[in-house]
C-alpha cells in the first residue's frame, strides 16, 4: 500500500532496516569470520549475544519511535521487529540444539567419537560437528531470509510503501497517513483501492 508521506518520513523508515542489515553483515559475516579464524566454537555464541543487543534496541527505539513519529515511520520499526523475531527465533532453536546435545554427551560421554585412525589415539566428536553445523544452518536461513524481505523493505520505505497487514501489529488512527492505493510494484490485497501505472509513477514522485 503506497501511503502519503514526506520525504523526511521516507528517510526515516530506512532507518531501522539499515539497521537490521548492518547488524547482519558485522555479526554474522565479518565478526563470525574472524572468530572462525582465531576462536573456538564456544566462541561462535558471541554472534547471537551481539547481534541480540542490537535487535533489542530496534524493538525499544522502536517503541519510543511510536509515541512521537508518525504511522508510517512505526509501522517500519514495527516491521524490522518482526523480522527480528525470527532471528531471535533461529537463535533460541539453535541454542536449544546445542543444550541438548550438551545434556546427551553428558549422560552418554564419548558416545558420539569417532577414532581418527592417527598414531596419537585421538578421537573427532561427531555429535558436536553434526550439532554446530545444523545449528549454524538454522541460523543461515533465518538470516538469509531476513535479509532479502529487509532489502526489500528499505526500497518500499523509500516509495512510501508497507504492506497494510502491519496494521495487525499497529494500528491505524485518525493521525495516521492517508492511504493512498496500493500500485503495481507491490502484492495486492483484496478490498485495497488499486492505483494504475500512471498514478505509482506520481505518487513516487
Amino acid at each position: 500500500m503506497h501511503y502519503q508521506v514526506t520525504d523526511q518520513e521516507t528517510h526515516l523508515a530506512k532507518n531501522p532496516h539499515h539497521i537490521f542489515n548492518i547488524n547482519i553483515i558485522i555479526t554474522h559475516l565479518f565478526i563470525s569470520m574472524i572468530i572462525l579464524e582465531i576462536g573456538s566454537t564456544v566462541t561462535l555464541l558471541v554472534i547471537p549475544f551481539l547481534s541480540s543487543l542490537v535487535l533489542a534496541y530496534i524493538y525499544f527505539h522502536g517503541k519510543k519511535v511510536q509515541q512521537k513519529g508518525s504511522w508510517f515511520v512505526s509501522a517500519h520499526w514495527a516491521l524490522a521487529w518482526q523480522r527480528s523475531k525470527t532471528l531471535l527465533i533461529s537463535y533460541g532453536i539453535a541454542l536449544v540444539m546445542v543444550l541438548l546435545y550438551v545434556l546427551i554427551d553428558t549422560l552418554f560421554p564419548g558416545g558420539f567419537s569417532m577414532n581418527d585412525f592417527s598414531a596419537e589415539g585421538t578421537q573427532t566428536n561427531l555429535g558436536e560437528i553434526i550439532t554446530i553445523r545444523f545449528a549454524a544452518l538454522v541460523i543461515f536461513l533465518a538470516v538469509l531470509i531476513t535479509f532479502l524481505q529487509t532489502g526489500i523493505s528499505v526500497y518500499d520505505a523509500g516509495k512510501g510503501i508497507i504492506d497494510p497487514k502491519i496494521e495487525k501489529v499497529l494500528s491505524r488512527n485518525s493521525d495516521s497517513n492517508a492511504e493512498i492505493g496500493e500500485g503495481d510494484d507491490e502484492v495486492h490485497h483484496k478490498g485495497k483501492k488499486q492505483l494504475n501505472s500512471k498514478e505509482t509513477d506520481n505518487s513516487d514522485a
